[in-house]
């Protein structure tokens, strides 16, 4: 090939690679790169946790470890409740060094993209498929779209180890030998990091591709078996080195899973794919107002865009008819791909399919291979379906067409109709994508809160009165991001995952004693200032709070859209009480008689009051006489029971039962709360309620 003849290849596969960049990112190129895709919220998660990464490497103040960055705090390694992105971090890093987190990012996902794009053309040259088949199926690789529709997954992109992987299992099962044995290991390795999904899926096509291999190929399969027979404690090291090394790296998920337990079947299934699944093109595509009446019945359907056009399907059967009527046309090699190839993704398709009356062959690969219990959203498996699926009938169109006596030109003049029509069924429009400003902008203001005066954080969810959270996520992931800003441990927190007993997304009035409560439950010492930062529009009180600034505890500043509370952390403990009696001289007044009154009861302490802990809380009362001593009587009180633990603020109405002192004479009927074998709160306080009152004999 002449050099100018070189260069011009190499532009057409930059063009239709910069097309399909277009077609896939072209809000956020359209916009200057002030939008970015798809959502605020999964999308700055993904964007935290390569942040995370690039802090914990490049900035030695930096609080966060490796597996344990700083929200939900102070819960360790949370980063085992999602993709940790670490095999793709360094490109992020790169474009971090000079630009912002959130623009670093986005040249992210338009690389990984592109190196998508160009490892899997590398495969098509490996094979020798012509530049024009090459690049449509590169193309839909890495712009098709199923990878359109999961932009928003931003884990599902980098899938380019998968292609170079390939690459070295085709030699490996050619002529065997210990580098590309480790090559192969190690870029399944990357491929794991990169993404868990991705991964995952690639190793378990390796299951069925070797079991192809192995059962139809004899040839190969001596050749594996002497590989074995001759190297067998070389390659037993090998394999067991890599094994150590991705347990060691994935621990933290094999503990998570110990602690949070496997997804069930049941919710597996319902994002196992089905045949409607793999016709359903997403919203804003050409297709889609014909064939959306597929997804009426699919559950979750926004994970079941499995559809990449008619194009492949066609030319997929067309392959396949000509593989199987015209096989003097293929060399060994290309026989062996494309046959393995097929029959891999047959395997991926039909152990993958939901067939009706809920019945799927999953389930026995979710009982049977290991890593399946904790794949939930199985759909996501076209991203190695088709990757087998390309080769086969990419590599097999190929030959089929140089086999044709058609002149060069009517052979160009197909080929260019057959990617038009690939590529223009995968546009797709309005794709979603949201204004960056409006959020960096939130972010900046609880950054500028929180890096003086607060050791630790939390913003409290913005509420309305109809108990329902405005932007609870959003709210969630700006604190998270203000916080590996500010570089200050953050108690919010938004994964995949929560940490067990993290009630916190649930909204209660009380919101600050359950933060307060998540830390001492953690099993830490913690003493330091805990900042509460509240939404000027957030409609209710929280009792606490509210306790603690009639105590003077807090510290409060404010911003446009925040109120702030420091408070200092443990909170001492604090009796206090409001009781009154609602019907009190119509009954109390006869010695020695028992009788039931109904009194109001509003906890006003810095604790909760329960009458399940070792020191049960109960209502109970002291009689004292004219000379301020406590009355002698039986029983020094009958308790009344809580009917339900009164968090800090919380009123309540109680049927309780009062006895009278044994002899006649004036008294003070003190109500009051008593922390059995620890304190009676009358005594903790200078106000509490009184009564005076005359008993008398009957």
């Amino acid at each position: 090939m002449s050099i100018k003849k070189h260069y011009l290849t190499i532009s057409f596969y930059i063009l239709v690679g910069l097309i399909g960049i277009f077609m896939m990112f072209y809000p956020t190129l359209m916009s200057g790169f002030a939008k970015m895709q798809t959502d605020p919220i999964d999308t700055r998660l993904n964007n935290y946790f390569l942040e995370h990464s690039f802090q914990f490497f490049f900035n030695s103040h930096y609080l966060g470890k490796l597996w344990s960055p700083t929200f939900f705090y102070p819960y360790p390694e949370v980063l085992a409740f999602s993709d940790n992105l670490f095999g793709t971090a360094p490109i992020y890093w790169f474009f971090r060094i000079f630009s912002t987190s959130d623009l670093a990012f986005q040249l992210w996902m338009i690389t990984v993209s592109a190196l998508n794009f160009t490892t899997f053309a590398l495969v098509m040259r490996k094979f020798k498929v012509n530049h024009l088949l090459s690049v449509l199926a590169s193309f839909l690789f890495a712009f098709s779209l199923p990878r359109i529709a999961q932009i928003g997954h931003q884990q599902l992109l980098p899938q380019f180890f998968t292609p170079l992987a390939f690459l070295v299992l085709w030699e490996f099962i050619k002529k065997p030998n210990h580098i590309k044995l480790v090559l192969l290991l190690l870029l399944t390795y990357l491929q794991l990091l990169a993404g868990i999904y991705l991964g995952w899926f690639w190793v378990f096509s390796l299951m069925i591709f070797f079991g192809v291999i192995f059962t139809l190929e004899l040839e190969i399969k001596v050749k594996l078996i002497a590989y074995w027979d001759k190297n067998k404690k070389e390659i037993i090291g090998i394999i067991l080195s890599w094994l150590f090394l991705t347990i060691i790296t994935f621990l933290p998920y094999i503990k998570a899973i110990f602690v949070l337990g496997s997804r069930s079947y049941g919710g597996v299934s319902v994002m196992i794919p089905r045949i409607s699944s793999w016709l359903f093109p997403p919203a804003g595509n050409f297709w889609h107002p014909f064939l959306s009446w597929i997804s009426k019945d699919l559950p979750m359907s926004w994970e079941h865009h499995l559809f990449i056009g008619f194009t492949l399907m066609i030319l997929t059967a067309i392959s396949l008819s000509i593989f199987l009527k015209k096989r003097h046309l293929f060399n060994t090699e290309q026989t062996l791909v494309i046959k393995s190839c097929f029959l891999v993704f047959i395997a991926i398709f039909a152990l993958s399919l939901m067939l009706p009356f809920g019945i799927s062959l999953w389930r026995i690969v979710y009982i049977i291979i290991p890593g399946a219990s904790v794949i939930r959203a199985v759909s996501r498996i076209w991203t190695i379906a088709y990757f087998y699926l390309f080769i086969a009938t990419f590599v097999c169109f190929d030959i089929y067409l140089k086999s044709l006596s058609l002149k060069r030109k009517w052979s160009i003049l197909m080929t260019i109709i057959i990617l038009f029509l690939g590529i223009t069924e995968q546009i797709t429009t309005n794709l979603p994508s949201f204004e960056k400003r409006p959020v960096l902008t939130q972010v900046s203001e609880i950054r500028e809160l929180i890096q003086n005066k607060c050791k630790i954080a939390y913003v409290l969810p913005n509420i309305t009165q109809d108990n329902k959270s405005l932007d609870d996520p959003n709210s969630n992931m700006s604190t998270m991001w203000a916080g590996i800003e500010a570089n200050v441990p953050v108690i919010n927190g938004y994964s995949g995952n929560l940490p067990p007993q993290y009630n916190l997304n649930v909204f209660d009035n009380v919101q600050t004693l359950a933060v307060t409560d998540w830390l001492s439950n953690s099993g830490q010492k913690i003493q330091d200032n805990l900042c509460m930062i509240i939404h000027k529009n957030f409609k209710f009180k929280d009792g606490l709070i509210n306790i603690l600034s009639e105590e003077q505890l807090l510290q409060k500043y404010d911003s446009n859209n925040f109120n702030t509370y420091v408070l200092t952390i443990p909170i001492p403990k604090i009796y206090k009480q409001d009781i009154k009696l609602i019907n009190r001289d119509k009954n109390i007044k006869i010695i020695n008689q028992t009788v039931e009154a109904i009194v109001t009861i509003q906890n006003n302490s810095t604790f909760s009051w329960s009458g399940q802990n070792e020191h049960p809380i109960n209502f109970s009362y002291r009689w004292f006489d004219d000379n301020g001593n406590i009355a002698e009587f039986d029983g020094d009180g009958i308790r009344t029971p809580l009917p339900a633990e009164i968090k800090p603020g919380q009123k309540i109405a109680l049927l309780v039962t009062i006895k009278t002192p044994s002899k006649a004479g004036k008294y003070k009927l003190f109500l009051t709360m008593v922390e059995e074998d620890v304190t009676w709160f009358n005594d903790k306080i200078s106000d509490a309620t009184s009564i005076s009152l005359e008993v008398i004999s009957p």
